[in-house]
């Protein structure tokens, strides 16, 4: 039985462990990617200490910094939470391989890419079709690709995608992009970065590889265009699904106080799965930390 389970290992539920670690709590960090998607980000500008480093090697001080405790704890990567319940004496996290039981829960889950189900995604997806810049943009190099999208993921994998592709297209159903403001002139500044705006994604085609995107403009006519890779970038959905008995918001998000807890009492919730409206890797680190303390509270003040 586990004082805590942190379920999710991207910034805060790591940033979390660490305050867990150091009060000699007996603690458990269920994760598929350590570092979750800060692992994937490509320049992070605005992390307090680095004046510009890119996500795996920010997630690769996380990890140096977690060595520090190691033994102290149990961490379980590539183990994702399909399921939690309510116990006798607290909670069970359920996963492939395991069932867990822990007197609190720390929800830090985080999000995950959003799909246009459209035709051709699902088929080409690793044959072409990608959610990932800066896993794959390497892949691409002297290639066309298109993005779809006009936000700040948009940008920063166009921007990414700008030092190995020969032409990067922006696909937005918006008249302009939106986000950060040096992005954006950084892609429309660019020679090979092309914006195409008020444009829907219809499909995407190819044989065994993608080799075009059927879109729609703002006049209703249809067109295709050849690609050799679609990076999709239309925004991110919580992974919260694996919960239903907390209360979340429209969007899937959990709804949390200021102390970060959750409408069900023993269980707390931090970062980018959550209602707070910043998500950004400092935030995160900010909301597990500050979960974190809150949860060593609420056993120095019970009687567990």
């Amino acid at each position: 039985m586990y004082d805590t389970i942190i379920i999710g290992g991207g910034p805060a539920g790591l940033a979390a462990a660490v305050y867990l670690a150091r009060q000699k709590m007996k603690f458990l960090v269920l994760t598929g990617d350590f570092g979750g998607k800060a692992l994937w980000s490509s320049d992070v500008e605005n992390y307090l200490g680095f004046h510009m480093i890119d996500g795996a090697d920010l997630v690769k001080q996380f990890r140096r910094h977690l060595d520090d405790y190691a033994g102290a704890f149990d961490l379980k990567e590539g183990e994702i939470a399909t399921t939690v319940t309510k116990g006798d004496q607290g909670f069970k996290v359920v996963t492939a391989q395991a069932t867990y039981e822990a007197h609190t829960i720390l929800i830090s889950t985080g999000q995950e890419n959003r799909k246009l189900g459209i035709p051709g995604e699902k088929e080409f997806y690793g044959k072409g079709v990608t959610y990932c810049a800066t896993c794959d943009a390497p892949l691409y190099s002297g290639k066309a690709v298109h993005v779809v999208g006009g936000g700040n993921s948009a940008m920063d994998a166009a921007l990414f995608l700008e030092k190995y592709a020969a032409s990067v297209s922006i696909v937005s159903v918006n008249p302009e992009l939106k986000g950060d403001a040096e992005m954006k002139n950084k892609c429309l500044a660019s020679a090979k970065i092309r914006f195409v705006p008020q444009t829907r994604t219809l499909g995407i085609t190819g044989s065994a590889f993608v080799e075009g995107i059927s879109l729609v403009g703002p006049d209703g006519a249809k067109r295709s265009e050849s690609t050799q890779g679609v990076f999709i970038e239309v925004g991110l959905v919580p992974i919260s699904g694996f919960i239903d008995f907390v209360e979340k918001d429209k969007f899937g998000q959990i709804i949390v106080d200021k102390h970060n807890r959750t409408s069900v009492a023993g269980i707390w919730a931090a970062g980018d799965v959550t209602d707070i409206s910043e998500k950004q890797i400092a935030v995160a680190v900010g909301e597990g930390s500050k979960a974190a303390l809150d949860i060593i509270r609420h056993f120095q003040t019970s009687n567990i």
